[in-house]
């Protein structure tokens, strides 16, 4: 029972003051206990306030981090030890408010804390003294040159000062360095007074100060007149006694010697003149300031040897006529000799003149249309100067004469550039310019049917590359096919087959000529003869045979060759494939060997009877050697 009052007891007092959040125990212990009987007593852990499970009664809050008034709030307003004055008014500091800081009373507020003394007439430390300790002091101070010393620095009336030195003063002359400012006796002080006195160099002198003393300097007494501009005897006259107009010692102006090179000089008008040359000298320039200046020994009469015989300052000057010594000839014409000082009377021959490095002539290197080495010959080394000369070949050629190159050292046809060549003709002119003859130039071809197949033949009997209607022609380099030539006669069957080789083709074969004169198209034909006038038939007049007259003036037949194509009826014709002329008569021609110096010749010439000059003839051969003037050809190919 008396545990249980106790219990109770306990419970009543948490009811009356305490709190049980956790600060139920953080009050002021009370001094009863309880007892079994009801009654109050202390409590059984002895503790006081704490958190030890004793009985609490609650009191002032105070500031100490703990809650006294038992409230659940720490150090809660009012508290009984903050609130009053704290700090001292002293000086820059003023006083403050006690406060509570982490269970602290500290001093806070509007305080102004005391700070570092420095020298301004305030209290900063706040200890009631100002500027106490001599703040700012204690430091060496002032300028320490010249007579000037250093002071210290002290705090006097809030500021600082420098005390204890010696300052700068005015500069006088004593040696020293009054002003401090690194110089002695700058600005001549105290110098600038005349001293002194009298007439000419007696002239008053001025103080000055020298050494650290004042001195008078610049003052003196009279001496022996000089001449100088000054009044040396102090009698009032400057430089009396001296004629600067005639005494070459002082010549317009004192201390002026007159001492000329090579020459006795003399004073005139206060001008230094030359009064005598010395021996062998002469005053050409006439300018007194180098006396007699050029030396020279007189000889005479002026001779062309690079002296100065006369000496009159010009070598050679004067001479008689030059003697008649130089080459008169192309270039050196009109050149006349001229007097050279070391090598006398020379011949100085104009820059066409071929001359070596003596000046000599040598023979002429040069190709200028000039007669350089004067021998009365134009350009010597170049003989073929002016004579003819071609640019380009074939029909582009141009012709020229062979004229000096710009350099003149060389000789260049001055013939027209070459124009441009054109297609190239079987005609022995070299048409496009390439340097061969009718290379690649077209023939005229027929192409005919021969059994199955076709051939290609000379449209004309073959001419020779430059044979006209009236001239044959002489070159061999290969045949043409070309109208209203004069055919390819006298050749033998070697020469005609090498004329179609180098034309790209050969001699036709019998079969192949025979086929071209008799044509494929019905009525195979007998003779060449345009099928207008029949070609089964002979007659006569159509193609050039033994009854064609090739000159009507004449009496009688007149038999001869004529140009190809002359005779427009006499043609085998091949329809849309052209015509081939002259199959018939006019010139025999050479076909292919039927066996080795077994030539045949068909279609019979201008000298046969009409059975020679039918297509299918062919009783006619020769050998190798056979040519005649009514002997030709013409070539095939495939």
């Amino acid at each position: 029972m008396k545990r249980l009052a106790g219990a109770l007891l306990f419970s009543s007092l948490v009811l009356a003051g305490c709190k049980t959040d956790g600060f139920c125990l953080d009050c002021q212990q009370s001094s009863s206990q309880n007892t079994s009987d009801g009654s109050v007593g202390t409590d059984d852990g002895g503790g006081t306030n704490g958190t030890d499970g004793g009985d609490c009664i609650p009191v002032p809050e105070s500031c100490n981090g703990k809650d006294d008034d038992c409230n659940g709030l720490v150090d809660d307003g009012p508290l009984t030890d903050t609130g009053g004055e704290c700090g001292t008014d002293v000086g820059m500091c003023h006083k403050g408010t006690l406060g509570c800081v982490a269970g602290k009373v500290v001093c806070g507020g509007a305080i102004v804390p005391p700070q570092a003394e420095v020298c301004n007439g305030i209290d900063d430390d706040c200890n009631g003294l100002v500027d106490d300790g001599n703040p700012g002091g204690g430091v060496l101070c002032g300028n320490g040159a010249g007579a000037c010393t250093q002071g210290m620095t002290a705090c006097v009336n809030g500021a600082v000062a420098c005390l204890g030195g010696t300052g700068p003063t005015v500069e006088i002359c004593d040696g020293i360095d009054n002003n401090c400012d690194g110089h002695i006796d700058e600005g001549d002080p105290g110098g600038g007074a005349d001293c002194g006195a009298g007439p000419g160099v007696c002239v008053l002198g001025k103080i000055h100060c020298t050494g650290g003393q004042l001195t008078c300097v610049g003052a003196g007494g009279p001496i022996a007149e000089l001449c100088n501009g000054v009044d040396d005897n102090c009698n009032g006259q400057v430089d009396e006694g001296f004629n600067t107009a005639t005494d070459i010692n002082n010549c317009g102006m004192c201390n002026h010697v007159c001492s000329l090179p090579f020459a006795t000089a003399k004073c005139a008008a206060g001008a230094c003149q030359v009064q005598k040359c010395a021996p062998d000298h002469w005053d050409i320039d006439l300018d007194p300031s180098n006396g007699c200046e050029y030396a020279c020994v007189l000889r005479g009469v002026e001779l062309c040897n690079g002296l100065d015989d006369d000496c009159n300052g010009t070598p050679d000057d004067g001479l008689s006529a030059a003697p008649d010594i130089c080459a008169k000839q192309g270039e050196c014409a009109g050149t006349v000799a001229s007097c050279d000082g070391v090598k006398g009377w020379v011949c100085h021959y104009g820059a066409t003149v071929s001359t070596n490095a003596l000046g000599q002539i040598v023979p002429e290197s040069d190709c200028d249309n000039k007669d350089n080495d004067c021998n009365a010959k134009i350009d010597d080394l170049f003989p073929n100067r002016g004579k003819a000369c071609a640019k380009g070949l074939g029909a582009c050629t141009t012709h020229g004469t062979q004229v000096c190159n710009g350099t003149h050292d060389a000789l260049v046809c001055n013939a027209a550039t070459p124009p441009a060549g054109t297609a190239e003709v079987c005609n022995g002119i070299d048409d496009d310019c390439d340097g061969v003859l009718d290379n690649g130039a077209p023939d005229d071809w027929v192409t005919i049917t021969v059994g199955a197949g076709t051939k290609q033949i000379y449209r004309y009997e073959a001419s020779r590359p430059d044979a006209t209607d009236v001239k044959a022609g002489s070159l061999t380099h290969r045949s043409c096919s070309t109208a209203t030539r004069l055919p390819w006669v006298n050749v033998t069957y070697p020469e005609a087959v090498a004329a179609c080789a180098a034309a790209g083709a050969r001699l036709c074969a019998e079969n192949e000529w025979q086929a071209a004169c008799e044509t494929s198209a019905a009525p195979v034909c007998d003779w060449s003869f345009s099928p207008a006038t029949g070609c089964t038939a002979y007659k006569p007049l159509v193609c050039n045979d033994g009854n064609y007259d090739t000159d009507l003036v004449l009496p009688g037949i007149q038999n001869g060759v004529l140009p190809t194509g002359s005779l427009n009826a006499c043609y085998s014709d091949w329809g849309a494939a052209g015509q081939v002329f002259d199959l018939s008569g006019n010139v025999k021609e050479w076909a292919q060997a039927r066996l080795a110096g077994i030539n045949p010749l068909r279609g019979g010439a201008y000298n046969n009877p009409p059975g020679g000059t039918i297509c299918d003839a062919n009783f006619v051969v020769a050998d190798d050697t056979f040519l005649f003037a009514d002997v030709g050809f013409r070539c095939c190919k495939d």
